[in-house]
């Protein structure tokens, strides 16, 4: 990868948008600290979203950071690795107004900690762990000294539809030292190796395995338990959760069932669900189709649609193929044969 002036990468990234392409190491070389300064405000704003930058007092003349990004063409999902001076990132709720796509970004530092607020709580991230950040609300970030990190940028579709109320999680730092967190961060790591080496839809399959490997640190993570207002219903709402990713390919997986196991009422399920934008059996569709698509990307050759429906939970081929077309805009043949 060949090194850069910030002024080019800017421009380049403006202009063509080049699919998973590394951009960078991109080293600011300007002359004047306000001048590289701007161009790194710039540069961030590009690839994640708008953001207000304060660099505080610098010691040296030229503020210095580079960055690498790859990211699927046509896709919201991108991975970086940034690394630059101090500085303190803010998202404001007028910048979140003028922005029309919504986002979330895993941050992974790997030489200091990183300073992160949102939602009135205040978190310290060391190296070894990693935060979640939602783009949508208002939020501070920063480090004091000299730092590298990882950046995993997620759609925010995408995010809420693998994983329910995701900003609950924007209030912990999870670990990244073994386990499934650990393999998470090293699966990312993986991706920035062989990901120019993909077609689009590869690139686009490794980004979501991502995201799924993602959601297993999460829903393992009992601290989000203390982290609402109502630890009872978000008690209920885990379990509710778990249940029903356990059973999903359980044709009699219905709203009374599930209340019946998790010992609560159906008209209290049903009040459970009222915020969340689905309704239980809707979100069980959900869940099944999101399923059902991963296991055709999986699986393009000689798969048997019918028997991915019914493996999901679908009895009816004829409502699977029609809800499958719904959610998506193109039905299940015609995913399997493109993938073929």
């Amino acid at each position: 990868m060949n090194t850069t002036t910030i002024m080019s990468t800017v421009n380049e990234l403006s202009r063509n948008h080049e699919p998973v392409k590394a951009s960078g190491p991109s080293r600011l070389n300007t002359q004047s600290r306000s001048s590289s300064q701007n161009r790194w405000t710039q540069i961030i704003s590009q690839t994640y979203f708008p953001l207000t930058l304060n660099y505080g007092d610098h010691d040296k003349n030229i503020f210095q950071g580079s960055l690498k990004i790859w990211k699927a063409e046509g896709s919201g999902y991108s991975l970086s690795r940034l690394c630059s001076d101090k500085a303190k990132y803010s998202r404001s709720q007028s910048q979140i107004f003028e922005d029309n796509h919504s986002s979330f970004l895993v941050t992974i530092p790997l030489r200091t900690s990183v300073f992160f607020s949102q939602h009135g709580r205040d978190l310290s991230c060391p190296p070894g762990h990693f935060i979640v950040e939602q783009g949508d609300a208002p939020y501070q970030f920063g480090y004091e000294s000299l730092n590298d990190m990882w950046v995993f940028k997620i759609p925010g579709e995408s995010m809420k539809t693998r994983i329910r109320r995701p900003e609950r999680y924007s209030q912990h730092c999870f670990s990244a030292r073994k386990g499934i967190g650990c393999a998470f961060v090293e699966f990312l790591m993986i991706c920035s190796q062989h990901v120019n080496d993909c077609s689009l839809e590869e690139q686009n399959r490794l980004f979501e395995q991502a995201l799924g490997m993602l959601s297993l640190v999460l829903e393992q993570d009992e601290r989000v338990l203390n982290s609402d207002q109502s630890h009872l219903k978000t008690a209920h709402l885990v379990r509710i959760e778990r249940y029903i990713s356990v059973n999903l390919g359980d044709p009699e997986l219905t709203p009374a069932r599930i209340a019946h196991f998790c010992g609560i009422s159906l008209r209290y399920l049903h009040k459970l669900f009222a915020g969340s934008g689905y309704t239980v059996s809707g979100w069980v569709r959900m869940q099944r189709l999101e399923a059902a698509h991963r296991e055709l990307e999986a699986l393009p050759e000689g798969v048997n649609i019918g028997e991915v429906a019914y493996r999901w939970g679908f009895s009816n081929q004829a409502q699977f193929c029609r809800v499958f077309r719904q959610q998506f805009g193109y039905s299940a043949s015609e995913f399997r044969d493109r993938l073929g």
